[in-house]
């Protein structure tokens, strides 16, 4: 898992360096990647029909200290999900759902994406979701453990295959001396 935080931290000290009492800053772009998440083959699968699996990645507060220590607020504006590993397309999902939640607060759990495939869509190695307004997951976010699962139905293939997953997010900080 990756994490990319556009380049705005010397700014942010450049700024505290100064006289100043608080400094606020927009952050435009950060995002969460995690390459070639594992999804399990279903055996006979072409037999089973549609049917659903789920895989799951956690990312831990020392990912996110930055954040922690200021007063942030951070929201989802779109998920990537790209096939990977041989997949050339993603076709074969008829919906997928991704989910963030604390690891240790099962009452602390937001669907980011509830994911339907539309008839005659085009063919595609990607799956994109853009949301309409922004989901909030400044709780999730500053979580000792954040889980995220991915769900994923259709008539999915026989082997295991693996995705590359993208949550693009942004946010806000402030940072009181």
């Amino acid at each position: 898992m990756t994490l990319r935080i556009l380049p705005f931290i010397p700014a942010l000290a450049t700024l505290a360096s100064a006289c100043a009492f608080s400094v606020e800053a927009d952050i435009p772009e950060v995002q969460i990647t995690q390459r070639g998440l594992r999804m399990p083959g279903v055996p006979k699968a072409k037999l089973a029909g549609d049917v659903s699996v789920s895989s799951s990645f956690t990312f831990s507060s020392s990912n996110t200290a930055w954040a922690k220590s200021m007063n942030s607020r951070v929201f989802v504006r779109q998920v990537e999900v790209t096939a990977t590993g041989g997949l050339d397309n993603l076709d074969f999902i008829k919906a997928a759902h991704l989910t963030m939640a604390d690891s240790e607060d099962s009452g602390k759990s937001t669907e980011l994406v509830s994911y339907d495939q539309c008839d005659g869509a085009p063919s595609s190695s990607v799956i994109n979701v853009s949301m309409p307004k922004p989901i909030d997951i400044t709780p999730l976010w500053s979580a000792a453990k954040t889980v995220i699962e991915l769900q994923m139905a259709g008539r999915l293939p026989e082997e295991d295959w693996a995705v590359d997953v993208v949550l693009k997010l942004n946010g806000e900080i402030t940072y009181k001396f």
